[in-house]
């Protein structure tokens, strides 16, 4: 199957900090591991298959909802291609979330202490989905249109009515148990990389730990994440170096504190990732930061 390039996507291409979709697919395939800088919460539907997120694996199952904080790795896998694939989904930046939280509840912490216990996914309710997609469709409708006050406050009305629901499915239902694995090594391959990217690795270190061949690690790898280990290592490392630009570190501290032996290869490996130099993607995050 022809894979999706998934380049990152920063939230502050939206100026509101949110963004609201409801999507049916008539036609999906696999899609590469990524991650984002903004809290995404999924709505599964229908059609799709598995999701992978981080070393775990979940078939797909209808209204199953995944909460991925920002910079967790995740993405499709399929064994053949979907059909009429829905899904609906909400993304927020931090600093909305922090105001969804009313001073009352610090809701970043709240929902990356379930991610980080291994709790990605809940159950909703067939009635309990609807309500959310119902609400996704409504902000996504207003934002076809200029903003104003009085729309913007019926925007952060609703994303609060989802973000209900989602605490609901805390207090009401167990977190969906992920798949076992047939091939355990892959589990934790990812698991070690997850912890060491930032150090020196090789596909042929790593297949010495793990006691395989490199061919055959190289080959199962790509076939769970759609990436190349080579590529996956570059891909978090980058990732990494956003979250750093949030800091006062100088660029070149930054790329030797991601794993980087030189400032030249970072620039290279940064600039086809995301699309710009570091050093752009700094000043558009300060600016962004600033309004």
């Amino acid at each position: 199957m022809k894979q999706n390039e998934n380049a990152f996507t920063p939230m502050d291409q939206s100026p509101l900090g949110y963004e609201a979709y409801h999507v049916i697919s008539e036609r999906m395939t696999v899609t590469q591991y990524h991650c984002h800088d903004y809290f995404e919460f999924y709505l599964h539907r229908h059609g799709g298959q598995l999701m992978g997120v981080d070393n775990q694996l979940y078939t797909l199952r209808p209204n199953q909802l995944f909460i991925l904080p920002p910079f967790f790795m995740h993405g499709l896998r399929c064994t053949r291609e979907m059909h009429n694939y829905e899904r609906a989904y909400l993304n927020l930046a931090p600093e909305v979330l922090r105001q969804l939280g009313c001073g009352q509840i610090d809701l970043i912490s709240f929902f990356r202490s379930h991610a980080s216990r291994g709790h990605y996914t809940y159950q909703l309710t067939e009635d309990a989905a609807a309500r959310f997609v119902s609400m996704i469709r409504q902000i996504q409708e207003r934002a076809a249109s200029p903003s104003d006050p009085v729309s913007r406050f019926m925007d952060y009305s609703q994303m609060m009515g989802c973000l209900e629901l989602i605490c609901q499915a805390f207090g009401e239902a167990s977190p969906v148990e992920s798949e076992h694995l047939s091939n355990s090594i892959i589990r934790d391959v990812l698991s070690y990389i997850n912890t060491h990217y930032t150090e020196p690795l090789s596909i042929s270190e790593l297949a010495r730990m793990f006691s395989v061949s490199s061919s055959y690690l190289a080959h199962e790898f790509t076939a769970f994440t759609n990436r190349s280990i080579y590529n996956y290592i570059l891909y978090r490392r980058i990732m990494l170096s956003r979250q750093q630009m949030l800091g006062s570190d100088s660029l070149n501290t930054i790329a030797y504190q991601c794993g980087f032996s030189d400032y030249s290869n970072f620039l290279r490996t940064f600039t086809k990732i995301v699309g710009m130099p570091p050093s752009a993607y700094r000043k558009q995050l300060q600016q962004y930061q600033n309004e």
